[in-house]
C-alpha cells in the first residue's frame, strides 16, 4: 500500500510538471518579444542598419506647403518632426509652414529590428516657383505622374539592376509601348538644366529619344537621341541646359524607347 502511495505521488508530481511546462510554452508562443529572442532557422545577422535621408520641394500652387520624399535605406517606419510639436509617421508627408523662413526638420528612420537613424535638414521655404518633377526616382505607385497628358498609362518597368544611383529602383524602357512623359510648371525666359541618370544595353547606339518642349506652343528646346552609356554595368549622369520661351509656362519632358533597352533614374531640374 505504501508503494502505491509513492507511485501515485510521483505520477501526480510528473503530471503537474508537464502541465506547468505546457502553460509556459503556450504563454511564450503568443509573446512576440520572446519570439524575437529566438532567431528562426537560417536567420542571418542584420549587418545593414537604416540610414535616414530625405529631399523636399515646395508645392507649385502654395509655396508654404512642402512635400517631403523619404530617401532612407533599410527602413520601414518613419518619424518626422517639423517643429512646434508637429510630427508625422507617413513615409512621404507634406507639411504647411507658416511662411518664408528656414525650418529644421528631422527624420528618424527605423527597421524591424529596432535599429534607427536620424537626420536633420534645414528646410528653406521661399516664395517663388520652384519647378519639380513628380516621382523623380520612378518609385511611385500608381505611375500616373509619368503618363503624360494623353490619358494613357505609363508602362515603364521598375528595375534594380544595375544598381540605380538612389540604390533602389530605376525606370526600364524596353519596347515602343513604354515611355516617360510629364509636364511641369516653369517660368518664362529662364535658363534651366535638367539632369538624370541613364544606362543602356551593350551595343546600343542611343539611350532613348529625348524631347523637351513648350507644352502649349510645341516649341522644341531639346529634340535628339541620348548618347549610349559607356558601359551597361552602371548608370551615367547627363544634363541638358536650355532657355524657356518668353511665354513658356508649361514644360514637357518626354523620353521614348529608340530601339535599345535603357534604364533611367533620379531626374531633376534647376
Amino acid at each position: 500500500m505504501k508503494n502505491k502511495m509513492n507511485i501515485f505521488r510521483k505520477t501526480t508530481l510528473l503530471l503537474l510538471t508537464l502541465i506547468a511546462t505546457s502553460s509556459v510554452l503556450v504563454s511564450c508562443v503568443g509573446d512576440e518579444l520572446f519570439r524575437d529572442d529566438l532567431p528562426d532557422a537560417n536567420s542571418k545577422a542584420d549587418t545593414v542598419p537604416p540610414s535616414a535621408n530625405f529631399s523636399y520641394a515646395s508645392d507649385q500652387e502654395d509655396f508654404r506647403i512642402v512635400n517631403f520624399t523619404d530617401l532612407s535605406i533599410e527602413a520601414n517606419t518613419y518619424l518626422w518632426d517639423f517643429g512646434g510639436g508637429v510630427t508625422s509617421n507617413l513615409k512621404d508627408p507634406s507639411h504647411t509652414f507658416a511662411g518664408v523662413g528656414t525650418y529644421p526638420v528631422s527624420l528618424t528612420a527605423s527597421d524591424s529590428n529596432g535599429q534607427s537613424s536620424t537626420i536633420t535638414i534645414d528646410v528653406e521655404v521661399i516664395d517663388q516657383l520652384v519647378p519639380i518633377f513628380q516621382c523623380p526616382s520612378f518609385e511611385c505607385s500608381p505611375r500616373t505622374p509619368w503618363a503624360g497628358n494623353g490619358g494613357e498609362t505609363s508602362t515603364f518597368t521598375g528595375s534594380s539592376g544595375p544598381t540605380p544611383p538612389d540604390g533602389s529602383t530605376g525606370a526600364k524602357l524596353s519596347s515602343s509601348s513604354q515611355w516617360l512623359d510629364q509636364t511641369i510648371l516653369v517660368s518664362p525666359a529662364t535658363t534651366y538644366t535638367i539632369t538624370f541618370w541613364h544606362v543602356s544595353v551593350p551595343g546600343s547606339t542611343n539611350s532613348g529619344a529625348l524631347l523637351i518642349q513648350d507644352a502649349d506652343s510645341g516649341q522644341n528646346f531639346v529634340n535628339e537621341d541620348i548618347p549610349a552609356s559607356a558601359t551597361s554595368g552602371q548608370y551615367y549622369e547627363i544634363s541638358y541646359t536650355f532657355t524657356t520661351g518668353s511665354e513658356t509656362e508649361n514644360l514637357r519632358f518626354r523620353l521614348d524607347y529608340a530601339g535599345f533597352e535603357l534604364r533611367v533614374d533620379l531626374i531633376s531640374i534647376q
